[in-house]
C-alpha cells in the first residue's frame, strides 16, 4: 500500500466529491505496483505538485473555468507533464481549444462505477431523486416539482455542501440555506442531506427517475452513470458532457440560459417521463440501459485501461 498511500495523501480525506471518489476507487481496483514511479495528480495544476523523479500524470475532471486548472496556460508546466487524462471527450475538447494542450500527451479514460444489482421498483408511486450538489440545478428542480404538484410522486433530495468537507461547508452552507429549507418544507419532498455514496447506491435501487435540470457544465456526471446502472430513467439538460454520458438512453432537454424557458421545457419532459415510465417500450429501454451501462462503465473494464496507461508510461520513460 506504500504507492497508493503516497497518492491518496494528496487529497482531502474529508472530501467525497465525484473526482475524489473516483481516485479512491481507482486505487482500490489496481494493485499497488501499478503506481510505482507514478505521480498521479487530481485536478490541480499547481506546479509544486510535479515530481521530477516520477511520471507525472494529470487526471483532469474539472471544467476549464476552474481556478485550479490555470497553469495549463504555461508551456513550461505542460512540458513537465507526461500525460493528461480527461474523463470525457467533451472535456478534452474544451481544454484543447482553451489551452492548446498537446494531443500527444492527452487521452480520455471515462469514469467508472461498481456494477449495480437491479431491484424491482415499486409500482404504487414514482420516486424521483436529485443526488448532486445544490448549485447544479436544484433550485430549478424545486420550482418544476412544485408546479407539477403530482400525487403519488415523491422527490428525494441528497444534496449538501458537506460533501466537500467541513471547511467548504462552513464557507458555502449559508449560500444554499434557503434552497435547503425549501426542500425541508415542501410537500412530497424527502430531504436527506449529505448521503454516503454506498447508501446512495442502495437508494437508487428504489428510485425511478434521476431528475437533473443541470445548469452546470458537467464534465462526465457520475450521478447519472450510477442512476442509469440502477435502472433509473434520467431526465436532464444536454449541458456539458451530459449528452456524451447519457446518450442514447437519457431524456435530454436543450439547455436554455433563460431559466423560465428551461423550467417550462424541463417540466414537460419530466411529466412525460413520469406518465410513460411503466410503458412496455420504456421498460425495454431501461433494461437495455442498465445492462449496457453496467457493462461499459464497470471498473472491470476501466481498471484495464488505467493499467495499460500506467504500464505504457513506464515503458516510455525508461
Amino acid at each position: 500500500m506504500e504507492e497508493k498511500k503516497r497518492i491518496l495523501e494528496k487529497i482531502d480525506n474529508e472530501c467525497f466529491g465525484g473526482s475524489e471518489n473516483q481516485l479512491r476507487l481507482l486505487l482500490k481496483n489496481l494493485p499497488d505496483e501499478s503506481f510505482k514511479d507514478i505521480n498521479l495528480i487530481l485536478n490541480n495544476t499547481d506546479p509544486s505538485l510535479i515530481e521530477k523523479d516520477r511520471i507525472n500524470i494529470l487526471w483532469m475532471q474539472h471544467f476549464v473555468n476552474q481556478e485550479d486548472v490555470k497553469h495549463l496556460n504555461s508551456k513550461d508546466y505542460l512540458n513537465k507533464l507526461d500525460f493528461i487524462v480527461f474523463n470525457s471527450h467533451w472535456n478534452f475538447e474544451k481544454f484543447y481549444y482553451q489551452f492548446k494542450i498537446p494531443e500527444s500527451k492527452s487521452l480520455v479514460i471515462k469514469n467508472a462505477i461498481k456494477k449495480i444489482e437491479f431491484k424491482k421498483k415499486v409500482t404504487n408511486k414514482i420516486n424521483l431523486i436529485y443526488h448532486t450538489t445544490p448549485w447544479r440545478g436544484l433550485e430549478h428542480l424545486l420550482k418544476v416539482f412544485k408546479n407539477l404538484d403530482l400525487k403519488n410522486v415523491e422527490l428525494h433530495v441528497c444534496s449538501s455542501t458537506k460533501i466537500y468537507g467541513k471547511k467548504f461547508d462552513t464557507v458555502l452552507a449559508k449560500t444554499y440555506e434557503n434552497i435547503i429549507n425549501d426542500c425541508k418544507t415542501t410537500k412530497n419532498i424527502n430531504y436527506l442531506g449529505f448521503v454516503d455514496n454506498k447508501k446512495i447506491i442502495e437508494l437508487l435501487k428504489e428510485m425511478h427517475i434521476f431528475t437533473h435540470p443541470s445548469i452546470w457544465p458537467e464534465t462526465s456526471c457520475i450521478a447519472a452513470i450510477e442512476s442509469m446502472a440502477a435502472g433509473c430513467e434520467v431526465v436532464a439538460t444536454n449541458l456539458g458532457a451530459l449528452y456524451e454520458t447519457c446518450a442514447p438512453f437519457g431524456t435530454l432537454v436543450s439547455f436554455d440560459r433563460n431559466f423560465n424557458n428551461l423550467e417550462k421545457k424541463y417540466g414537460k419532459a419530466l411529466l412525460n417521463s413520469i406518465k410513460n415510465y411503466w410503458s412496455d417500450k420504456n421498460q425495454q429501454k431501461l433494461k437495455l440501459q442498465r445492462e449496457t451501462i453496467n457493462a461499459t462503465y464497470s471498473w472491470g473494464v476501466r481498471s484495464i485501461e488505467w493499467k495499460n496507461l500506467l504500464d505504457e508510461a513506464r515503458k516510455l520513460k525508461n
